[in-house]
C-alpha cells in the first residue's frame, strides 16, 4: 500500500495485496467496483512524485512537474469514476464501491478540487449500506467489521476536514451514527479472517493511531472555530482552557509514539504521522492565540501570553516545513509539503511578521529573521511544484 494511504488508513492491506495479486493473474476477473479503488489509489499517490521521478515525465506531456502530476491525477480518477458509473454504483454498491469513492474524495481534497457534491452523495452511500450500525449487529468477522467501521470513519473525517475549509454547511453527519464504535487502534496484521473477536488494543502506535488522533483533535478545532466566529474578544479563562486541550493532545503524542522507542527508530511513516499532529496543533495554537491578540489591550498578561505562545507555535512551524523538505526518508509525502504543510508554514510566518514589525529591533528579531529567509527559499524552492508556494513566496518577500 502507498505511503499516502497510511494518513487516511481505511483499507485493510492485507487484503488489498491479495486482491491485487488475483488482478494480476486475472485482470478480467476483478470487479469493476475493485478497479475503481485501483485507479483512485493511483490518482492519490501519483501526488506523492516529485521532479526527481521519471514516471511524470513518461506518462505526461505537459511542462511542469505541478502539470504532470495534475494531469495523470485526473487522469486515474476519471477512470475510476468511469469504472463506478459501468458497475452502475448509483443502483448498486459495496463496501468497495464507498471506499473507492472516500479514496476518491480524500485525493481530490489534497490536490485543492471541490468535492461537496460527492461526499454527500458517498454519505448517503454509507448510510444506504448500513456503515453506521455497528458491524457487531451484522455477525462479521473482524477484517469485514474494521473495514465497515473505517469507512464509516472516514467519511465522518472528509466531512470535518470539509467543515473545517467551508463551515458546518447542514446537519451533523454524526446525528446519523446509531452506536457504531471507532475503528480499532490496531495493526492490519493483527486482524485475522473469520476471526469474531478483536484483540485487546496496543499501547503503541498503530496503523490506525493517527487516524483516531486526528479525530479527537479535530474535535477541539471545532470549539477553536466557534470561539473565532462568535467570540471577538474571548475571555482568557476559555483561550486557557482550549489551550491546555491541545497540549493534553501532545503529551498524548509522546506517550503514543515515543514511550517505547524513540521516534528517529520508528518507521517512516509513524514519524512523519507524529509530525503531521504536531504541525496541526501548533496551527490550532496560532489561531487561538491570533484571535486572542486582536485585542485592543495590548500590555495585559493575556496579550503577552498569546503573543509568546505564537512566537513558539510558528517557530515550531517552520522547523516541521523545513524537516519535510530536508528528511529524504519523507519525500513520499511531497504532497503533504506541497499543500497543507507549506500553507500552515506560510501562516505562521505571516503571524512572525506581524509580531516582529509592532517590536523595536532587538535580539528577537535577529533569531527569527533567518528562520522566515529560509522559509521563502522553500517556498521559491517549490514554487514549481506547489500553487500555494508559488502565491506565497514573492508576498513573503516582500514582508521581509
Amino acid at each position: 500500500m502507498t505511503e499516502d494511504m497510511q494518513l487516511f488508513h481505511i483499507l485493510h492491506d492485507p487484503t488489498f495485496n491479495n486482491q491485487y495479486e488475483e488482478f494480476e493473474q486475472a485482470p478480467d476477473s476483478m470487479p469493476l467496483s475493485w478497479l475503481a479503488l485501483l485507479f483512485a489509489i493511483l490518482g492519490t499517490s501519483i501526488m506523492a512524485l516529485g521532479p526527481s521521478s521519471n514516471v511524470l515525465s513518461e506518462l505526461s506531456r505537459k511542462g511542469s512537474v505541478f502539470e504532470q502530476i495534475a494531469e495523470l491525477s485526473e487522469r486515474y480518477r476519471n477512470a475510476a469514476l468511469r469504472c463506478l458509473e459501468a458497475d452502475n454504483y448509483l443502483w448498486q454498491q459495496n463496501v468497495t464501491t464507498l471506499q473507492a469513492l472516500i479514496v476518491l474524495i480524500y485525493g481530490i481534497n489534497h490536490s485543492h478540487g471541490q468535492t461537496w457534491t460527492l461526499l454527500g452523495m458517498t454519505y448517503h452511500i454509507a448510510l444506504s449500506l448500513g456503515c453506521h450500525v455497528d458491524p457487531s449487529e451484522f455477525s462479521l468477522d473482524v477484517i469485514s467489521s474494521e473495514e465497515r467501521r473505517r469507512c464509516w470513519a472516514g467519511v465522518m473525517m472528509l466531512y470535518m476536514i470539509q467543515n473545517t475549509s467551508m463551515g458546518n454547511l447542514g446537519p451533523n453527519p454524526w446525528d446519523a451514527s446509531e452506536g457504531v464504535q471507532m475503528p480499532s487502534d490496531l495493526n492490519d496484521i493483527d486482524l485475522v479472517a473469520d476471526e469474531y473477536v478483536l484483540p485487546a488494543a496496543s499501547n503503541r502506535a498503530t496503523q490506525m493511531s493517527y487516524l483516531l488522533l486526528k479525530f479527537r483533535l479535530y474535535h477541539i478545532s471545532d470549539e477553536i472555530a466557534s470561539v473565532i466566529r462568535n467570540s471577538p474578544q474571548p475571555q482568557p479563562s476559555l483561550i486557557e482552557r482550549l489551550d491546555r486541550s491541545i497540549a493534553g493532545e501532545q503529551r498524548s503524542w509522546h506517550d503514543k509514539y515515543t514511550t517505547h522507542q524513540a521516534l528517529a527508530m520508528l518507521p517512516t511513516y509513524h514519524r512523519v504521522h507524529f509530525e503531521i499532529l504536531q504541525g496541526y496543533a501548533h496551527q490550532l495554537m496560532l489561531l487561538l492565540h491570533n484571535h486572542a491578540m486582536r485585542s485592543p489591550m495590548t500590555e495585559t498578561s493575556q496579550f503577552r501570553r498569546s503573543a509568546s505562545k505564537v512566537l513558539s507555535s510558528a517557530k515550531e512551524q517552520l522547523h516541521i516545513h523545513d524537516v519535510f523538505f530536508t528528511e529524504p526518508d519523507y519525500a513520499p509525502f511531497g504532497w503533504y509539503l506541497r499543500g497543507i504543510c507549506s500553507f500552515h508554514a506560510y501562516h505562521a510566518a505571516v503571524s512572525l511578521v506581524t509580531i516582529l514589525v509592532e517590536q523595536p529591533w532587538d535580539e528577537t528579531h535577529e533569531a527569527i529573521l533567518p528562520l522566515l529567509q529560509r522559509c521563502t527559499e522553500r517556498f521559491e524552492t517549490l514554487a514549481e511544484v506547489s500553487v500555494i508556494c508559488r502565491k506565497a513566496a514573492p508576498v513573503l518577500k516582500d514582508m521581509l
